[in-house]
Formats: C-alpha cells, structure tokens, sequence
C-alpha cells in the first residue's frame, strides 16, 4: 500500500485538486504571506483590502489550466479567466465571513471527519477499495500506520485532505448559520405539489397587440405617471453606471479569407495524393468537437447540416472528397463515408470533415489593436464622442447597467468594466475585448442604489403603455366573440380571421409554450371549470380569450407517497435560496476592485 501511494501520489493530489478547484485557488495557488509586499501595480484586484497579485493569479489559472486539461475539457482563455476571477472573489468574500464570525472547527471535528467521510476522490483510490468499493479499514489502517508519516509524499497527502475537509466544515458551518431559520410549512408543501402535479388543458385564441400601430394609440402624461407608480418596485435598482462605447469587431481582411481558402486548397492537394483524412482532421481542424474523432461526424440526414454542406456530402461517393465546400463557419473538406437510409427510408450519410474557420491573422490583430489604442488616447484627450466621429465609428450607450452586470453589447466578459467606472469619475476611459471585439468605453454617469425617476426610465414606461393599450384594444375584439363562443371557440374565431389554439396540459409551475410561466393566463385557466369561458386576459403581447377543456386534479396518493421526499427537495431548494440571497447583499456591499483588464486579460 505505500508503495502504491508513493508512486501515485501525484496523481492522488491532482485528483484532490481538481474536485475542490475553488478552494484550491485560495487556499493553495495563493501566498497569503505576500499579500503585503506585493506592489500596488502587480494587483490584479482587492477584494475589500485583501489584494490579489498577480503572480497569484497566474497560479490560480494555471491550476485551473490543468484541471480542464485533465477533465479532457478545453475552455476559452476569457472564460477561464472569469471563472477563476469569480471564484477568487466568492472564496475570499466567504473566507472573510468566516472570519468574521468566527466560525471555527475543532481538532476533534476535524480528525472524526478526515477518518470517517474522505472526499470521494480519496474513495476512489484502488488501494484503498475492496471489490471496487471504498474500505474504511483500508483507508483506516493507512491513517493509523507510523509509516505513513515517515514518508513525505504520503504525510503531504494526508495534510492535503485534512486541509480540504477542514475548508469543507468552515463552509458548512457558515451555511448551516445562513440557513437555519429556513422551514417548510405543511401549507407551503401541499401548495408547491399542487402547483407542480394540479393541471388544465385549454382551448384559447390570441389577438396579437401589434395588429395596432403606435399611431392608433397614444400615452398621456397621466397614463405615463400612473403606470410608473403602479410599477414602482421594478424600476428599483443598485448601484449603476453608464457608459458609451465603440466596437471594432475582430473580423478577418480580405487578404486573411484569400489565406484561408488557398490553406483549404492546398489540404485538399494532400488528401488528392494519398494524406489521411482523420490525421490531418485530428491536428488541422478546427471544428474542437469532431477534430478529435478524426473529423468523424456520424450519420445525419440532409437536414441535419446547413444546405451547402448538406448538398456536398450527399453528392460524394463513398470514399471521395469534395471540393472546398464554404458555409457561414469557414471552409469545409468533406469525405463521405457511406450512404445508407434510416428507418422512414430517408437518405442518411456518414462524413467526417475537416474545418478551417474565418480568423484575424496576426497582422491584422495588430491593425486591430493599433486602431483601438489610437482611439483610447484621442478619447482620453478630447472624449470618445470626438475621437470617434474623427475616426469614422459609431458610439453606443448602454443606458444605466447594474454592479457585476456585464454591458449591453459587450458581452458576459465585460462586468468589471461596470464596477470600475462605479469607482472613478465621470469621463474616465478604458479599453478591453474579447474573442468577437476590441472596444473603449468612456464613463458618463452612475447612480447609487435607489428607484430610478420617470425621466430616467420615461422610453420604458412609455413602451409598456403602448403596449398595454394595444392589448386592450385587441382585446375589445376577443370580447365580441364570448357570446357566440359558446357554439365552439374555434369557429367563432375563425370568423374574425382568428385561429384558436389547444395547449397540452400544463400545470400552475409550467411554462406554457407561447405564452409564459406564472401570469394572467396561467392564473385564469386555473379559475375556470370546465367548458367555461375567461374573460379577455390582456398580456404585454397581446389579448387572450381561453376555454377550459379539461381540469386534471392533482393525485392524492401520490402526495402522500412523495411527501417527504418532497419536503426535502423544497428545503434543499429554499435553503439554495438563502444562501444566493446571502452571498448577493456580500458580494454588494464588498469593496471590490477589479484590474484584470490593465495586465492584458480578456474576459
């Protein structure tokens, strides 16, 4: 056994690290004693006083580089870096609370629960199974032999463990904290199975609002004032900014196309005189998904593919290869396997194939980023207003965006910019990108946390007014169709050029296709008995005029048989809730300073 774990060692831990990625990051690809001489120009961020360095997050990411590797995963660079900068943030801001609380876990706590519940990557371990399943003798009797610590691989693992599970008991204890006045009421039980297992299905007809053009209708001061006041809580907000911006796409040249499609020529040339199709898919292609079977894609139908790819494949003989084929992802090579027919006797095809996508070269990278970087000084000079109107490009606002939000138009990679301009002045220039752009943006406003003013959301109002006058209006027509509605929903639609509808049933949790989760259509269908007729429900859409056909009650049996493991799941679920609630107010009232951006992050 000790020799086993001496010469697997490394493999153990990697298999340790991976499964706790998160707390390795901190606790592991950090040093915690640098944290004070670390220069202010190497912080990636500070996380409310606690700073990141960068040599820091280097490790982190390298650490989480090789997770992914070993997982046989391959994740964008950006979104790498996102998901570790997330997970830095949450690990620091819980281990903060922890502190904070002083929430503890006692020798004792810690040696019961490193002997009697290992991590299940520890389980795993061979040499610790019998008959393929964990043995706690096993894992036991390694604990308890001197030997173990003599040898310092294993000693090291053994320390690693108990560092994991130590963590591991530190966060339950905060949970158990956030969580424990978290209950489920008899009521809220018999309710949430009601709502999940009660069902209607429903005949309905539905008058589209935009059968009503914005001249036909108009919202007055008043109309606009009162549906503000009658919306109040949804125009509430956090802490916002807003900011303009200017996206140069990172598209290939003329000249980079030319380069592709003379590559895919000359591949082509290569298979022509003997080349092995599934190597050069394996190492050239650049579809990541079918690359790594050789560019194997199965057997598919025509409409399976996009037409031209489609049309080429099905043209082949078995064993030829087409032409360079072009589609909306880049340039194909086909090779045709075999044709065969599936069960409906459709024609099928079985094709591998080799893709090389529309890229920037490297020249037109730095064109790229030469332009951006021109553009940022000249903002910084005279406003990015100016400097790009001098260039020739378009400015976008983003309206008011909220901390942690990413901008309308950026990207999911792009919340830091939010949080910095929410901490300098107004007119303050940046620059960033990811896989699609290059952009710098220019701060112009932010609020604090508080209910934006009618001004300030009056396109909005005005909008949903619009709206809801259109529906009403279309939903005076529904009305004339209740009385001969009783001789059949359908007919009577019909003759108004309306068609009517039949869902499948559906219960008060479903969303219904077409028409939403949790609204007026869903809450009326319920209030009816069967064969009965709604009134016109008014949705932001439109109007609906709905029949109940059938009322499918809720089985009371299987309430019964299910209620416990029901109550469970609601808890796990409420308590899930708590603890995201929890660590949103955290994460919103941190002091967070996010840098990435000045050491050539994308994200």
């Amino acid at each position: 056994m000790m020799t086993y774990l001496r010469q697997n060692t490394a493999i153990i831990l990697w298999l340790v690290i991976f499964a706790f990625v998160a707390l390795i990051v901190v606790e592991w690809g950090a040093d915690f004693s640098r944290t004070s001489q670390t220069r202010a120009a190497e912080n990636v961020g500070v996380i409310n006083g606690r700073i990141i360095g960068l040599e820091e997050f280097r490790d982190a990411l390298r650490n989480a580089a090789r997770m992914e590797q070993r997982q046989g995963r391959k994740a964008q660079d950006e979104q790498l870096v996102g998901e570790v900068w997330d997970s830095l943030v949450r690990e620091l801001l819980t281990s903060q609370e922890i502190e904070r609380l002083g929430i503890q876990v006692t020798d004792k706590e810690l040696a019961y629960y490193t002997r009697t519940q290992p991590p299940r990557e520890v389980q795993a371990i061979t040499v610790f199974q019998t008959e393929g399943k964990f043995d706690p003798a096993k894992y036991n009797q390694f604990l308890n032999d001197p030997r173990t610590y003599d040898e310092p691989a294993n000693k090291s693992f053994v320390l690693q463990v108990e560092n994991l599970i130590h963590n591991q008991l530190l966060n339950y204890k905060l949970q158990r904290m956030v969580t424990e006045a978290v209950q489920v009421s008899p009521a809220e039980l018999r309710q949430f199975f009601t709502d999940h297992n009660e069902k209607v299905r429903v005949e309905y007809v539905f008058a589209p609002g935009n059968k009503i053009k914005d001249s036909e209708v108009s919202a007055s001061p008043a109309d606009l004032d009162a549906y503000y006041q009658e919306h109040l809580t949804e125009y509430q907000h956090g802490d916002q900014a807003r900011l303009s911006y200017v996206v140069l796409p990172r598209l290939p040249s003329a000249h980079d196309s030319l380069r592709v499609a003379q590559d895919i020529a000359q591949l082509r040339q290569e298979l022509l005189q003997g080349g092995d199709f599934a190597e050069l898919a394996k190492s050239l292609s650049e579809d990541p998904v079918s690359a790594r079977n050789g560019g194997d894609l199965g057997t598919f139908g025509r409409e399976q593919m996009v037409k031209p790819f489609a049309d080429a494949a099905f043209a082949l003989k078995a064993g030829e290869v087409s032409e360079p084929v072009l589609t909306q992802f880049g340039w194909h090579l086909i090779k045709t396997e075999e044709h065969s027919a599936d069960d409906k006797g459709e024609e099928q095809v079985h094709a591998r194939h080799l893709l090389l996508r529309f890229s920037a070269s490297a020249e037109t990278e730095d064109e790229l980023r030469a332009r951006i970087d021109t553009l940022k000084a000249a903002a910084q000079e005279q406003g990015l207003e100016a400097a790009a109107q001098g260039a020739g490009l378009e400015v976008r606002d983003s309206g008011f965006v909220g901390k942690g939000m990413p901008v309308p138009g950026l990207g999911e990679g792009s919340a830091w910019l939010v949080n910095l301009f929410l901490q300098r002045p107004a007119g303050e220039v940046a620059q960033g990108g990811n896989e699609q752009a290059y952009w710098v943006a220019q701060s112009k406003a932010s609020r604090a946390e508080g209910t934006a003013s009618l001004d300030d959301v009056r396109q909005q109002v005005e909008r949903a007014v619009l709206n809801q006058k259109k529906a009403e209006r279309v939903g005076q027509l529904l009305m004339t169709l209740r009385p001969p509605a009783a001789g059949g929903l359908s007919q009577a639609a019909t003759a108004l050029g309306l068609e009517a509808h039949t869902t499948e049933p559906f219960a008060r949790a479903d969303q219904v296709p077409g028409v939403g989760r949790n609204n007026a259509f869903v809450r009326a269908a319920f209030r009816l008995q069967p064969g009965e007729l709604s009134e016109v429900v008014t949705l932001p859409r439109g109007a609906y005029l709905l029949r109940l056909v059938e009322k499918i009650p809720a089985d009371e049996t299987r309430f019964q048989a299910t209620s416990k493991q029901l109550a469970d799941q609601l808890l796990r679920q409420r308590q899930n809730e708590a603890l995201q609630i929890w660590f949103d107010q955290l994460y919103a009232s941190a002091q967070i300073e996010d840098n990435r951006h000045h050491f050539g992050f994308t994200f």
